[in-house]
């Protein structure tokens, strides 16, 4: 098989991958490097949707297909409907998003995309390589976003891991039945089984709407469970008899506090949730992979090599590990904390928590702000490991 060579390889051509590849065009100085990106899949349907919530732009703001000023949280105690002021929650559709990326390297004719499987990656001295179906090639630098499960195990003593799955059904409805103002992010009105379950509904338009049901749990479920449970959760929540399935999707995401390495020896970078870019208790990752893309560039730019020292949060981590250890021995029990958390915290700083963005004051208004007992029986537990 020949040798073909590049300055970087990006490994994967999700999310990750693409959003890396669009900053790299978007900066003047590496804009003409010769960048191979490799998937065994064509990006031509869409398979995902990124919702995040924000109060800045990114570079993907021209193809945000929906935005929402509203946030509404169900439980069977209480459904309340949060305003939103400064931040706007957000989607973005996997099929815009391949799009607007894949138009914009067709104006670069240094770009190439490789539909292949990725055997081995092998680094030597001078260059590093990654062994295809296809053929073998070579590179500077090699970005890895493929995410390896079996890296990680739900029976692990020394870090926390559980799972995030969800079905969705994008629904089409002969009438208007939704509000298009408001999502729902959380509705808790599911039996529990011992883990976090809940419904999340995007309404696009008033007859159109992403409805999706999402686990954190230590096993898949079979699909058709997935298919039962919203199906009865449309017909007897939503009051919808009559409507038609336009789309749907399936995801897994991991949630963990396993320490994901950000490199291998000098030329091979993790980046995504391989790289750890995934909010470990919530699974939400776009806006993490755009500060992920946006540094790694700056380090190519400033120092040649893409490592670049990531700012340790050990505070965040610690409230990812206790709630973690509550989602492992108790998930029912998220629920009532997550209903109180909104209660007694104004929601945007809520949201802000969530993102890690907040100062200390406000952790501790938070962490004030739900009970106290299951946090410090996770906390001996964090303490005494």
């Amino acid at each position: 098989m020949m040798n073909y060579e590049y300055d970087y390889i990006i490994a994967g051509g999700g999310c990750a991958g693409l959003s890396l590849l669009y900053h790299l065009l978007n900066e003047r100085k590496l804009a003409q490097k010769k960048i191979l990106v490799i998937d065994k899949a064509i990006k031509n349907a869409n398979d995902r949707t990124w919702c995040f919530w924000t109060d800045q732009s990114t570079l993907f703001d021209d193809i945000v297909y929906k935005e929402w000023k509203n946030i509404a949280i169900h439980t069977e105690k209480s459904s309340t409907v949060y305003p939103l002021t400064n931040y706007s929650y957000k989607v973005i559709r996997g099929i815009d998003f391949y799009d607007k990326v894949q138009q914009k390297a067709k104006l670069f004719p240094n770009i190439v995309f490789c539909q292949a499987s990725i055997i081995d990656i092998v680094e030597n001295n001078t260059k590093i390589t990654v062994q295809t179906t296809v053929g073998n090639f070579e590179a500077d630098y090699v970005f890895h976003s493929l995410f390896q499960p079996q890296a990680y195990s739900p029976q692990a003593t020394d870090y926390r891991y559980l799972l995030q799955h969800f079905k969705g059904w994008k629904i089409k409805t002969p009438k208007p039945v939704f509000d298009t103002q408001t999502i729902t992010m959380f509705d808790f009105r599911l039996p529990q089984c011992q883990e976090v379950r809940f419904i999340y509904t995007l309404p696009y338009q008033a007859d159109e709407a992403l409805v999706e049901f999402t686990v954190f749990g230590k096993e898949v479920l079979p699909i058709a469970n997935y298919d039962h449970i919203l199906k009865k959760y449309i017909q007897e929540q939503l009051n919808i008899v009559d409507f038609e399935i336009e789309e749907e999707e399936f995801g897994i995401i991991p949630m963990t506090d396993f320490q994901f390495l950000k490199r291998k020896g000098n030329r091979l970078c993790y980046i995504g949730t391989q790289g750890g870019a995934s909010k470990p208790t919530t699974g939400y990752t776009f806006l993490n992979i755009q500060v992920e893309s946006s540094l790694i560039v700056n380090e190519l730019v400033s120092s040649g090599q893409p490592f670049y020292q990531a700012p340790f949060q050990r505070h965040f981590l610690l409230y990812d590990q206790l709630m973690l250890e509550i989602m492992q021995k108790n998930g029912g029990s998220i629920k009532d904390i997550f209903e109180i958390l909104f209660k007694n915290n104004p929601i945007e700083r809520v949201l802000k928590f969530l993102n890690n963005q907040t100062h200390f004051g406000e952790d501790l208004a938070v962490m004030w702000s739900v009970p106290s007992l299951p946090f410090l029986k996770a906390l001996w537990k964090q303490v005494t490991k």
